[in-house]
C-alpha cells in the first residue's frame, strides 16, 4: 500500500521530497525470460543436423561469452561429423547403417542437451545471450495455455538395441512436454485394445518386453497443463525382432 506523507508542522518544510501526497509504488519490470531448447528428440534427422551446425558455429564465434562449455566445440564438431556421415549412409537401407545413425543421433542429442543446460545457466533468461548460442529457444513468459495440446506428429518406430525392444520417436506440439504412449498388439481401431505403456519426457520413448515376431501398434498424446490431455497421434506399427 502507498504511504501518505504529512507536514512536520504548518508552514515548515517536510521530510520527504513530496508533500501530502503518496509514495508511488516502484514500477514492475516485465522480464523477457528466454530458454534454450534442451530436448531435440522431436526433431527429424534432417532438421537436427543444420541446428547442430548453427550451435557449433555461433558458440565458437561467441567463445568469450561461453568460455567454459560443458562439451568442447572440438568434441561437438566430431559428433556432428559422425552424425552427418551416418545420415548420408542411412540411404543404403542396410540395418547396420540405420543403427549407426541411431547411435550417432543419440550421442549428438545428449551433447546438445548438456550444452543447452550450460547456455541457460549462463544466459539466466537473457534472450540476447541465448541467441548468441545458436540454440533454438522458447519464451517462459507466455500466458498459460490450458487448451488440449495438438496431436504429436511424425511418429516413427525402430527396433531397440535388445530383442523385444522398440524405440518410438515423435514431434510433440509443445516443448518440454510429457507424453503418454499407448500400445496394442490387437485391432488398433478398438479403443479397448489400447494399453498405456508409460509416460515419457520429450519426443522419444524406449520400450521393452515385447514378444519377438509380434506386430505392435503405437500411438502417443501430450499431457497439457492441469492434466488436460491432447489428441492422439496417428498410430504406427512395427514387427518386433
Amino acid at each position: 500500500m502507498p504511504t501518505a506523507l504529512t507536514w512536520d508542522q504548518p508552514g515548515l518544510t517536510w521530510d520527504s521530497a513530496t508533500w501530502d501526497g503518496v509514495v508511488a509504488a516502484p514500477p514492475r519490470k516485465t522480464m523477457n525470460y528466454t530458454k534454450a531448447i534442451i530436448d531435440f528428440s522431436g526433431y527429424t534427422s534432417p532438421e537436427l543436423g543444420p541446428d547442430a551446425h548453427t550451435i557449433h558455429d555461433k558458440m565458437t564465434t561467441n567463445a568469450a561469452t561461453f568460455a567454459n562449455p560443458t562439451v568442447t566445440m572440438t568434441a561437438l564438431a566430431t559428433l556432428i561429423t559422425t552424425f552427418d556421415t551416418a545420415l548420408i549412409n542411412r540411404a543404403s537401407g542396410a540395418k547396420a547403417d540405420v543403427l549407426a545413425l541411431s547411435d550417432a543421433r543419440d550421442a549428438l542429442e545428449e551433447a546438445l542437451g548438456v550444452l543447452g543446460n550450460y547456455v541457460n545457466g549462463i544466459a539466466k533468461g537473457d534472450p540476447l545471450i541465448v541467441e548468441q548460442s545458436g540454440f533454438p529457444s522458447y519464451e517462459t513468459t507466455r500466458t498459460a495455455d490450458t487448451s488440449p495440446p495438438a496431436a504429436p506428429t511424425n511418429l516413427r518406430l525402430r527396433q531397440g538395441s535388445l530383442s523385444g525392444a522398440i524405440v518410438a520417436r515423435y514431434k510433440p506440439d509443445r516443448q518440454q512436454s510429457t507424453n503418454e504412449v499407448q500400445i496394442t498388439t490387437g485391432d488398433p481401431n478398438s479403443e479397448a485394445a489400447w494399453q498405456t505403456k508409460g509416460m515419457f519426457q520429450g519426443g522419444k520413448a524406449e520400450m521393452s518386453g515385447f514378444t519377438p515376431g509380434s506386430v505392435v501398434w503405437v500411438r502417443v498424446r501430450t499431457v497439457g497443463l492441469k492434466g488436460v490431455m491432447g489428441a492422439w497421434s496417428d498410430p504406427a506399427q512395427i514387427r518386433v525382432l
